[in-house]
């Protein structure tokens, strides 16, 4: 249940960090252009919404990645930590 949960979040967080990047390439081409693209007519507001998404989408990754080795023991980064250790 709980690698399904990580699994789903680590999605998430890549999906955010996806649509983060897209609204960057939204404002890369606004401000090429010129004149409105989609219906937007400042491109810095592209920017804007941009870093939210991708911020959020690191907070996920980060998350889900080594943060979780109290709860699964069989992780393949949890393992590679023991090693280490």
């Amino acid at each position: 249940m709980i690698m399904k949960f990580n699994t789903i979040i680590n999605y998430l967080g890549w999906a955010s960090g996806i649509f983060g990047g897209l609204l960057m390439l939204g404002g890369v081409i606004g401000f090429f252009t010129g004149n409105e693209f989609l219906s937007v007519k400042n491109f810095f507001n592209f920017f804007f919404i941009a870093n939210s998404f991708i911020i959020l989408g690191i907070f996920l990754l980060v998350g889900t990645r080594c943060f979780c080795c109290c709860c699964c023991k069989e992780d393949e980064c949890c393992k590679e930590e023991k090693k280490e250790k």
